[in-house]
């Protein structure tokens, strides 16, 4: 017996705001942990364009005296972000990378000047 054919299409909607939300919650904790540190949020979910398939781009800019190593600053940043319902991709900046970027308006650093959107 044939498989039947259907013609429907599954909808699947974005809650932006319950991902916002806990997104702001991860970036509290993770300025206890890491004084100075400032979260950007950028991408689709900054811009309001998410889609199932988006990922949470995030970029956490940190002093550049920070005495946590870039390396640790990730291990932390994942670690507090385990929770959002939404894949999360970090990436981190010093402050003078970010005022590069907000010069230039070019790399990574440029798109977080531009389009970023504080998580506090």
């Amino acid at each position: 017996m044939p498989k039947p054919f259907t013609t429907f299409a599954v909808t699947r909607f974005v809650n932006r705001d319950a991902v916002l939300s806990r997104l702001k919650d991860c970036a509290r904790r993770l300025a206890e942990e890491i004084p100075g540190a400032e979260v950007r949020l950028f991408g689709s979910y900054a811009v309001g364009t998410p889609t199932p398939k988006s990922d949470a781009d995030i970029a956490v800019v940190v002093p550049d005296d920070c005495l946590v190593p870039p390396d640790r600053v990730k291990d932390l940043v994942e670690t507090v972000f385990l929770e959002v319902p939404v894949p999360v991709e970090i990436f981190v900046l010093t402050r003078t990378a970010l005022a590069a970027g907000r010069k230039t308006g070019v790399s990574l650093a440029g798109t977080v000047a531009r389009t970023g959107i504080s998580l506090r």
